[in-house]
C-alpha cells in the first residue's frame, strides 16, 4: 500500500508524540510518502522532524519550499498543483494534518484527517488520537442497531456510576466554590472557556466569529447585553504563551457582564468542571470541551460550522438560547445517550502510540473502516486499564 501523510499544520509535538510512531509502524511494511511546507510558525516539517525518522525504512518526503508554502495551512494559492501532485503519487490512503479541508478532498484513495482524542472526564494520555473523516464533527454516533448499542452501553456500565461520582462536589465544597467564584443570582449564568489562539493554531479560521478572543468576547457580551452573565476561563496554553492583556481589558470594562476565572479553584480542581455545572448553560465553538458538556448534561449553544450529535440537543441561534434560559426551558443533553457516546468513543475511535496492537494492520483497517464492532471490546479494554483504576472503589462523596 503508498499510504500519504500531509501534513501542512503538523507542530513538533504532535509530529514526534503521535504522527511519527504512526508513520513508523505503516513504513515497516508499505510505501510511505511526507508531504509539507517547511517550519513556520511551530507548524510543518523540517530537520528535526526528519531526523526522528532516520532509523525507519525509507520515507520519501516531499517538502514544498516555493514562497507560497505559508498558504498550505489554510488556503493554499497552488491548489490545484498540489491536488494533481497527489493524484500522480495515487496514495491508497492519505492523513491529514491541515487546516485546508477543502484540497484533501481532491485527492484520489481515502482520506482521514487525524485529531485529538480527549474526552473529558475519561481519563486519557495527551497523545490519543483518532481518524475523522470531517474534523470539529462532534459528539456524532453513526447509525447503530439495538444489539450494538446494548453492547456499548454494557461496556461502560460497570464504571458509569463512579464516573459520575467523581463529578461531584459534595455541599461543602459546592458552598465554598459558590462563594469563590461569586456568580450572579439574579440571571442566568453561561459558561465561555475561551478556545487556543496562538499563531501555530490555523484551525481557528473555521470560527464562525471574530478569531481574536477579545473580540470574540466583545461580539458575545454585545448580543446578550444584561440578560445573562458570562463565566470566562482562558485556555491553559493561552496563560502560558500570550500576552491575554487585550481579554482582561474586555473582561475589565464589562464587570458587570462577565468575570474570568482562573484555570484552577482553591480546592486545586478545574475550574471549568465547576463552572460547567455550575452554570446554567455553555456556549462552545470548536473545543473539546464538548465533551464534559454531553457527560454532565449541561445545555450549549454551539457556534460553530460542523456537526453536533443529536444527541447533544445543542441549540443553535443565540437569541432562542437566551431565552430558554431565562426560562429555564434549554434542552439538556439526553444523559442515556451520552453514556452510549463516550462508550463508542473508547470502543471505535480512539488510538494511542503506545497500544502494543496498534500495528500498521490495525491502522489501516481503522483509516478503512471508520466503524467496526470487530474492534470495540479490545479498544475498550485497553483504554479502560489507562483510567478505570482512578474510578475502583470511588466513595459516594469523591472529589471533582
Amino acid at each position: 500500500m503508498r499510504i500519504l501523510f500531509y501534513l501542512p499544520v503538523i507542530t513538533p509535538w504532535w509530529f514526534a508524540r503521535i504522527v511519527q510512531p504512526v508513520m513508523a509502524r505503516l513504513a515497516a511494511t508499505h510505501e510511505v510518502h511526507v508531504l509539507a511546507p517547511p517550519p513556520w510558525r511551530n507548524t510543518g516539517i523540517g530537520a528535526d522532524e526528519i531526523a526522528l525518522c532516520t532509523d525507519l525504512p525509507d520515507i520519501c518526503w516531499h517538502i514544498v519550499k516555493d514562497a507560497d508554502h505559508t498558504s498550505m495551512r489554510t488556503e493554499p494559492k497552488e491548489r490545484d498543483a498540489i491536488a494533481a501532485f497527489v493524484r500522480s503519487l495515487d496514495p491508497d490512503f492519505t492523513i491529514c494534518r491541515s487546516a485546508d479541508f477543502e484540497t484533501p478532498t481532491q485527492f484520489p484513495g481515502i482520506v482521514r484527517h487525524i485529531t485529538e482524542g480527549a474526552a473529558d472526564p475519561l481519563k486519557l494520555g495527551a497523545d490519543c488520537f483518532h481518524f475523522t473523516q470531517t474534523p470539529f464533527d462532534h459528539g456524532v454516533l453513526p447509525d447503530l442497531a439495538a444489539d450494538e448499542i446494548a453492547k456499548l452501553d454494557a461496556m461502560i456500565a460497570p464504571y458509569w456510576p463512579a464516573m459520575q461520582r467523581s463529578a461531584r462536589l459534595d455541599q461543602v465544597q459546592r458552598d465554598y466554590l459558590n462563594e469563590w467564584a461569586a456568580l450572579p443570582a439574579d440571571r442566568p449564568v453561561i459558561f465561555l472557556p475561551l478556545e487556543y489562539e496562538h499563531e501555530e493554531n490555523f484551525y481557528s479560521i473555521h470560527r464562525p466569529g471574530p478569531v481574536a478572543n477579545a473580540g470574540f468576547l466583545q461580539q458575545i457580551s454585545d448580543q446578550i447585553g444584561d440578560r445573562a452573565f458570562l463565566a470566562l476561563t482562558n485556555h491553559p496554553l493561552n496563560e502560558k504563551h500570550l500576552d491575554n492583556s487585550a481579554v482582561r481589558q474586555v473582561v475589565r470594562a464589562n464587570p458587570s457582564r462577565m468575570r474570568l476565572l482562573p484555570g484552577k479553584t482553591p480546592l486545586g480542581t478545574r475550574s471549568s468542571q465547576y463552572l460547567m455545572k455550575a452554570a446554567d448553560g455553555l456556549i462552545v465553538g470548536d473545543s473539546k470541551v464538548y465533551a464534559m458538556a454531553g457527560f454532565l448534561s449541561t445545555p450549549m449553544l454551539r457556534l460553530s460550522r460542523f456537526a453536533t450529535g443529536g444527541w447533544m440537543h445543542a441549540a443553535r441561534d443565540m437569541e432562542r438560547f437566551i431565552a430558554d434560559l431565562q426560562n429555564a426551558s434549554a434542552e439538556a443533553p439526553d444523559t442515556k445517550r451520552a453514556q452510549t457516546w463516550f462508550a463508542y468513543h473508547v470502543a471505535n475511535n480512539l488510538m494511542c502510540p503506545r497500544n502494543p496492537d496498534l500495528t500498521a494492520q490495525t491502522i489501516l483497517k481503522r483509516l478503512e473502516r471508520p466503524c467496526d464492532s470487530a474492534r470495540w471490546q479490545s479498544n475498550f479494554d485497553y483504554f479502560a486499564q489507562e483510567w478505570a483504576h482512578d474510578l475502583a472503589g470511588e466513595p459516594e462523596s469523591a472529589l471533582v
